[in-house]
């Protein structure tokens, strides 16, 4: 009988790790290895740079958020300034992510209430980006330029 129980409990065993082994490459292969890296603080501002945007060496805040696995409206609204883009958070559903914001300093705005890029990165790669103010009801559009 502890021949058998000892079996089965080995290959349960088995089935988890190589259950976690599928899941941990499917994860791995899910993120495009041909994204955009902001690893550092130079590839992020780089990149906002790419824009024709002038930012500090260093982000103002770094958070970390968690993506929603379920989208409500807003953050529906909010995806799909992502997609016109090119990024698309669906595929980061659950994922948590760093969310870096940098002040832009040559944003043509009327506003006295500062502009600020902000990108979400996962793993070293930016996932999201956008261009926001901190006023409720404020700015929030494309980080790429037209």
């Amino acid at each position: 009988m502890t021949k058998r129980r000892s079996k089965k409990t080995v290959v349960i065993g088995v089935v988890l790790i190589i259950a976690a082994a599928v899941w941990g490459l499917i994860r791995l292969f899910s993120q495009s290895s041909e994204g955009i890296s902001g690893a550092t603080d130079r590839e992020r501002t780089a990149y906002i740079e790419s824009f024709g945007y002038e930012v500090g060496t260093v982000p103002d805040k770094i958070e970390e958020i968690r993506i929603p696995a379920n989208f409500d409206e807003a953050y529906e609204q909010y995806n799909a300034i992502q997609r016109e883009q090119g990024f698309d958070l669906r595929k980061y559903r659950a994922y948590y992510a760093k969310k870096y914001t940098y002040s832009i300093k040559n944003y043509d705005s009327p506003s006295p209430i500062p502009i600020c890029a902000n990108l979400i990165v996962i793993d070293g790669i930016i996932v999201g980006a956008d261009i926001s103010s901190s006023e409720a009801g404020g700015l929030m559009t494309v980080l790429a330029k037209s």
